[in-house]
């Protein structure tokens, strides 16, 4: 997981959540938007760069932020390693979570969370909480923590929904002889 950060697609992203050696247990997903870069600021790798360059120099974490970018056209993009909590809402609130970040700035007016990134953000929550077997509820918007003024994921950005979409995913998973699940076309 860490740099150089990889692009994958979400069939990708499933693989290789199976695949991990997982050394920590999941038990929430955390959904940021990054605010800035917003969509129109997006080029691909330069931008994660410019993302991990400013969490470790600017706000002086470890690694970048996140264990997952994604991307307006629906790319997913590696980053912190997996095993590692992320630096998401603080409070001592990270352990255990699974961070992602849509790139983009989902308050009202700004950018919109659609098409294939909606469908990218949904399946990546959903594929981590099917992995450790974890309830659509598993999941937190920093706006929800009383103690930050943050509009993660965005004020546009209606939760009822996303779970809504992650638990219709889920309800097309079927199981294969692996262990693992698939998708249903």
């Amino acid at each position: 997981m860490p740099s150089p950060f990889r692009q994958i697609t979400p069939r990708h992203f499933e693989t290789e959540v199976e695949q991990f050696q997982w050394n920590r247990r999941v038990w929430r997903i955390d959904m940021h938007h990054t605010w800035f870069p917003a969509h129109r600021d997006y080029d691909g790798a330069p931008c994660i760069e410019r993302m991990a360059k400013h969490h470790v120099e600017q706000r002086h974490f470890d690694d970048i932020a996140q264990h997952a970018s994604i991307a307006p056209d629906g790319m997913i993009w590696t980053g912190r390693d997996w095993n590692l909590d992320p630096a998401s809402v603080g409070f001592g609130m990270s352990k255990g979570v699974f961070m992602i970040e849509a790139i983009g700035n989902f308050d009202t007016g700004c950018d919109r969370l659609e098409g294939a990134q909606l469908h990218s953000v949904t399946a990546v929550i959903e594929i981590v909480q099917r992995h450790f077997q974890l309830p659509i509820q598993a999941l937190l918007f920093p706006r929800e923590v009383p103690q930050t003024a943050k509009t993660c994921p965005g004020s546009s950005v209606d939760k009822a929904h996303i779970m809504r979409l992650a638990a219709g995913r889920r309800r097309r998973a079927v199981p294969v002889n692996s262990g693992h699940s698939a998708m249903v076309a």
